[in-house]
């Protein structure tokens, strides 16, 4: 069982719902310039010269990277949400402590321990 408070999870909680709508604006924003440049260069034309439309394409796909982000840490959210409706916000998922107050401050969505998290990292990197 986790150590959170009521008003430690309602402030964490304040935290992601402020976070969710900022990740969202972002995505709409993407989605609009997006579409704003389909609509320009249907109507413009393609580019003529290889490295004009190298370059972008590469423009165009940056904003998907952020987008893929903002699209996670949104689903982090919606996890973290989860979690407190099922009562265990707050507790890792690895070694069943609780994740400190402090951790969930800086990072509302952790689903791990601080010394869990670093473990999980350390194998992923294959080390």
């Amino acid at each position: 069982m986790s150590t959170l408070t009521q008003e430690q999870i309602d402030e964490l909680s304040r935290i992601m719902d402020a976070r969710w709508e900022s990740e969202m604006n972002e995505i709409r924003a993407v989605v609009e310039r997006a579409r704003d440049d389909r609509r320009q260069a249907a109507l413009l034309g393609r580019p003529a010269d290889r490295l004009d439309e190298a370059l972008r394409e590469i423009a165009q796909e940056a904003p998907y990277a952020i987008v893929r982000q903002n699209v996670q840490d949104v689903q982090d959210i919606e996890g973290a949400r989860q979690r407190i409706a099922a009562g265990t916000y707050g507790i890792c998922i690895d070694c069943g402590g609780d994740i400190g107050y402090e951790r969930l401050l800086a990072y509302p969505t952790a689903k791990r321990c601080i010394r869990c998290q670093r473990e999980h990292e350390r194998r992923r990197a294959g080390g």
